[in-house]
């Protein structure tokens, strides 16, 4: 069997190696996990939005909307979306929900400005877990 690459694919696996054997890439994703994560909140919510009242803040610790479930025994998944609320104009929400499975991380929200006020919204089922922004 003969495999086909391209010279473009060669270049970017081989600057690629060439970043993670300098060390740019190899621990970047994890410290920034670590940082991330380290700052979960925990929520627990009977559907709709969360906080009912209130709203959370982004930190300078994610880049993203991160949300983990933890009650996923009987459902394994959960679909949840982002509302934003602008310091100026309107309030939005993300168009569609996203799936969550398990007690796995997964990006609600992605490259989010430091101090954004937002809400999650969830689908009609009780809910318990993280978030981490």
């Amino acid at each position: 069997m003969t495999v086909h690459v391209s010279r473009k694919a060669i270049a970017m696996l081989t600057a690629t190696l060439s970043l993670a054997g300098a060390g740019v890439l190899a621990g970047a994703g994890t410290a920034s996990a670590a940082t991330c994560y380290g700052g979960e909140s925990r929520f627990s919510k009977d559907g709709g939005y969360y906080p009912a009242s209130g709203r959370l803040t982004t930190t300078y610790r994610c880049n993203d909307i991160n949300v983990r479930f933890t009650n996923n025994i009987i459902t394994p998944s959960r679909k949840v979306k982002v509302c934003f609320y602008p310091t100026s104009g309107s309030a939005y929400c993300q168009r569609n929900y996203t799936t969550v499975y398990g007690g796995n991380w997964a990006t609600v929200a992605t490259n989010v400005k430091d101090g954004t006020k937002f809400r999650l919204k969830f689908e009609n089922e009780w809910v318990q877990g993280y978030w981490a922004a």
